[in-house]
């Protein structure tokens, strides 16, 4: 039977058992913070199991897709080396929640396994808890298995539970035996003895009957629940009689593609199958996680990926590719998956470019670091080990993953310290953190806290009231007096104490000032005194630095505030309006992103402010010019059709069920706020929006770029700063008309073209003289120099260009054909970069002795700086330009002692 006959045979054996067939649930688990991939069928119905969600159904039966390669469960490394591990697998599985349990669970198993599998039945073995006396009997009396094909295990191995506390039962395992020839040897071969491939398990069957307790105590559940799991490239393997799962329908398809890609034949078990095999198992991943939303990335899920699609780029350069090739092979497995996954089909074109651009942007740093992980290599041998922080340069500026670095490291016999490595990756992340944490922090944060806890001891809060109003009266809670660093608490402020550009903070009961959160910006206004009260501030910032506390920052203009006090707050209408703008604008734009681009885009960081907008969110490849063009069409098209803006507060599972999405770094509480735009877009969203889209006027995307790999950023503005913006362009283009004395648009264009031509056409007259220049200039190099055991020594700081180190190797190349026995060492001084350049090459005649890496380790120090490269070529950059000078001392005498 091919894998999708399996499948299907499979689901249609439990529909027609009363079992309702649910669609593969997504490789991001859905509200699970424990998971970082779907790694079981039983994933989508956790909370079914635990009893905190009612199904319409009692019985299901569903072809999981599955990743294990990160977390407990991370098989990267041995996928493709071992028959059986994979980082992408399907799960067959059948479950009940509180309906049948062990005797209609064994007897369906059965009845698949004999009628529908026709595997033979004197080949299939049984284990069971050793407790299980039930599981036993079902089996030895109802089924008919004999007594010496059923095996009682421990707790190890037949007893599975959802965790250390919660749903647990004991399990039986269904076992195929594949024969003697698949066997280790070993006398007491077999089930829970060892682990070759003779006895293979294929199909778990667990009973949860119990609920673990913090100390350890079981107590039966009142409805027994079924988890079941069987996987499919397994059960392929053991009936399709292959020697692993590699050769099974589903992958000998995709290996054959790749190998002929490469203009090879595929050859199961020959010394170069295992980098096909890694190829095949990491493009059904990648296909299927990006296919999921997850893209690459230095965190998380998307590092996962990331490592996966290097580790399958490292083993395609063993094959023979150089360039791109993963995200066709994607293609393959799109192919041969679309009618049991048919959202590959609209998916394809963005699972292939994702692909694309994460291997464009490996192979560009590839062969610089394969460039110095070689000269590094050069210098250890077998049982040697690479420095912890080379591992980790190589990690930080090239993007290897630590597993690739060993993977090559190994091939050579070299060890990698991994300890180091871990050290400088940490030394690296406090640096961070102290740059990220500014000094008096620790402080400022005790004081926000000490108020708030104040306040509710006293059944006090600072209420927002500026989502209807936009001024307020309400009595001052409490001061903070600021001095540098320094934050203290105190029961009034006043100018006359205070220096004139001085700010202090309070907090005021009611206050229509919003607080900066959810990527917007704090209010502005002014705050006076009521009642004859002669105080007056400019509110210049309003911060939320404690969940539900408002500080209000001020600088005080006259008179004095005091605690207790109640005082008028006033926001600047017109910015509020601006950034309200600005606000709902944002929620247009990722709903246009989402609609053009695809649902994997996600926000990833926003900055709301009266003056632009900023948007971050995930996204593989830069957009063009059309895409620009058309979200702006999009957006403004919305805006114009004035649709309005709802807002609503709910409970979190509400509005979650109604499909709002999350904003970024945004913490809910359990009653949420929600902003709709028409019926197209809903957002969880704590600030504030305009009340219908055409208050926003107008839309204009001002630049598009990347933040990271994987992240892009946009900024835009609305409304007012639109129009402005749109007018400065316009009085711009205006004066580009004027100077080139151009009529029209088309007219520039065409005047900048013949400019561009004209500009070329001298460049390429300059390189001429230049070459000219340079061509008597190494003649008079070779003339003059110094003979070093019958080789040329030329030692020639060049001229400082653009070009950098560009010219040296040119300089080089033209040197090594006048003078073939020659040894070059060429210098130039970047100034304004502040950079030293150094090159070391020989010719092809020259001494097979001399190395140029050898030489440029030991004169890189005196520029500051480090190099390597090949023995026929060399390079070098570093920071102390006065180096450069002194490089021709004792250069002589040291090149006479390398030859």
């Amino acid at each position: 039977m091919k894998a999708s006959e399996i499948r299907k045979a499979f689901l249609e054996f439990f529909k027609s058992k009363d079992h309702q067939v649910v669609e593969s649930s997504s490789l991001v688990p859905s509200h699970d913070p424990t998971l970082l991939f779907t790694n079981a069928g039983m994933n989508q119905f956790k909370d079914a199991f635990l009893g905190k969600e009612q199904l319409p159904y009692n019985r299901a039966a569903s072809c999981q897709k599955c990743v294990r390669a990160g977390g407990k469960h991370n098989d990267l490394e041995n996928v493709g080396f071992t028959a059986r591990h994979h980082t992408f697998f399907e799960m067959l599985g059948n479950f009940s929640f509180g309906d049948y349990f062990k005797e209609d669970a064994i007897a369906y198993a059965w009845e698949f396994v004999t009628k529908h599998l026709k595997l033979d039945t004197s080949r299939v073995y049984i284990t069971v808890f050793e407790d299980d006396d039930e599981a036993f009997d079902i089996w030895q009396k109802q089924i008919g298995i004999p007594v010496e094909r059923i095996k009682r295990l421990g707790e190890k191995d037949n007893f599975w539970s959802m965790g250390d506390v919660g749903p647990c039962g004991p399990c039986s395992e269904i076992f195929y035996d594949r024969g003697e020839a698949y066997s280790c040897g070993a006398k007491n071969c077999g089930i829970g003895e060892c682990d070759c491939d003779r006895f293979m398990e294929f199909w778990n069957l667990v009973f949860m009957q119990f609920d673990r307790d913090e100390s350890g105590n079981l107590t039966p559940l009142p409805k027994p629940s079924v988890d079941t799991g069987m996987g499919l490239e397994r059960i392929a393997s053991i009936l399709q009689q292959t020697d692993s799962n590699y050769e099974i329908d589903i992958f000998s398809d995709i290996l054959s593609k790749t190998a002929s890609m490469a203009g090879k034949t595929y050859k199961a078990g020959s010394q170069e199958s295992f980098n096909y095999r890694v190829v095949a198992d990491h493009a059904r991943a990648s296909t299927f996680m990006v296919g999921d939303g997850i893209l690459p990335s230095n965190e998380g899920r998307g590092y996962v990926l990331r490592r996966i699609i290097r580790r399958a780029v490292r083993y395609g350069r063993n094959i023979g590719f150089n360039e791109p090739f993963l995200y066709k092979v994607c293609g393959f497995v799109i192919d041969l998956m679309v009618d049991a996954y048919p959202d590959l089909k609209d998916r394809r074109a963005f699972i292939e470019k994702a692909v694309r651009a994460e291997e464009e942007q490996f192979f560009r740093t590839l062969e610089r670091g394969l460039s110095l992980l070689d000269d590094e290599l050069l210098n250890l041998g077998k049982g040697d080990t690479l420095a912890g922080e080379i591992a980790f340069k190589l990690y930080d500026t090239f993007g290897f993953p630590i597993d690739l670095t060993r993977i090559i490291c190994g091939e050579r016999g070299v060890i990698v310290d991994e300890k180091g490595f871990a050290e400088s990756m940490q030394e690296q992340k406090q640096q961070s953190r102290q740059n990220w944490k500014g000094s008096g922090d620790g402080q400022i944060d005790a004081i926000y806290h000490e108020i708030a806890e104040r306040l509710e001891t006293e059944g006090k809060q600072t209420e927002f009231v500026g989502y209807n109003d936009l001024s307020a009266e309400g009595h001052c809670l409490a001061i903070v007096k600021i001095k540098g660093n320094e934050h203290a608490l105190v029961d009034f402020a006043s100018l006359s104490e205070l220096g004139k550009n001085d700010v202090i903070e309070a907090c005021f009961a009611k206050t229509p000032f919003y607080g900066e959160s959810g990527g917007q910006v704090g209010d502005r206004g002014l705050v006076r005194g009521l009642s004859g009260d002669d105080f007056s501030a400019k509110v210049i910032d309003v911060q939320k630095p404690v969940q539900d506390l408002i500080v209000v920052r001020l600088r005080i203009e006259s008179g004095k505030l005091v605690v207790g006090q109640r005082y008028l707050q006033q926001t600047d209408r017109m910015l509020r309006n601006l950034t309200a703008r600005n606000h709902t604008a944002t929620h247009l734009l990722h709903w246009a992103l989402r609609a053009h681009l695809g649902d994997h885009v996600k926000q990833a960081g926003s900055l709301v402010t009266p003056d632009f907008l900023r948007f971050d969110f995930s996204h593989f490849e830069a957009l063009t010019g059309d895409d620009v063009r058309i979200l702006e069409e999009m957006i403004n098209r919305k805006i114009w059709e004035d649709s309005q803006v709802g807002k609503q507060e709910m409970s979190k599972d509400e509005a979650v069920d109604a499909g709002a999405i999350a904003f970024f770094g945004e913490k809910y509480g359990a009653v949420v706020r929600v902003v709709s735009v028409g019926d197209y877009s809903v957002e969880l969203c704590g600030g504030t929006h305009v009340d219908r889209t055409s208050e926003i006027n107008l839309f204009k995307i001002i630049s598009e770029s990347s933040i990271a790999a994987g992240s892009r950023r946009i900024v835009a503005y609305t409304s007012q700063k639109a129009f402005e913006y749109l007018s400065s362009v316009d009085r711009d283009l205006k004066l580009v008309k004027e100077k080139t004395k151009s009529s029209t648009i088309d007219d520039i264009t065409g005047k900048l073209d013949k400019m561009a031509v004209t500009e070329k056409e001298l460049r390429r007259e300059l390189e001429k003289l230049r070459a000219q220049s340079l061509g008597s200039e190494i003649d008079s190099l070779i003339a003059n120099a110094s003979l070093i055991k019958n080789h040329p020594l030329i030692y020639f700081q060049c001229p400082e260009d653009s070009s950098g180190i560009k010219t040296l190797r040119e300089l080089a190349d033209r040197i090594k054909q006048k003078a073939p026995n020659a040894i070059m060492v060429l210098t130039m001084a970047q100034t304004e970069q502040g950079k030293a350049l150094l090159l070391v090459a020989k010719g092809p005649e020259a001494s097979k002795q001399f190395k140029s890496g050898d030489l440029i380790k030991k004169l890189s120090p005196a520029i500051d700086g480090r190099g390597g490269g090949k023995p026929e070529m060399a390079q070098a950059g570093g920071t102390n330009l006065e180096g450069l000078t002194k490089m021709s001392e004792g250069l002589a005498v040291l090149l006479a002692e390398m030859i």
